[in-house]
């Protein structure tokens, strides 16, 4: 007789809707797929490699934006006084 292994309490929650392509969350965003890897690559937007390829839940997407900077100060554009 074997056990059955208990199912894991502490797993995400369902993903409730289809995930988003490296491309479509480009464009959800408003960025381009390069700035979207560059931020992957950060840790700053969650994803996952399915398949070979990047998917990305919108609830990650929407947390992205929430929480990013409202402004940046892009090298010298705001580093001196006026």
């Amino acid at each position: 007789m074997t056990k059955r292994k208990k199912p894991n309490t502490k797993t995400a929650p369902p993903i409730g809707e289809k995930l988003l392509t490296l491309r479509e969350a480009a464009d959800v965003l408003r960025l381009s797929t390069r700035t979207v890897r560059e931020y992957l690559q950060r840790g700053e937007i969650e994803g996952r490699i399915i398949g070979g390829r990047w998917r990305f839940r919108r609830a990650d997407l929407d947390a992205f934006f929430a929480n990013a900077l409202r402004n940046w100060d892009f090298a010298g554009k705001n580093s001196h006084e006026d």
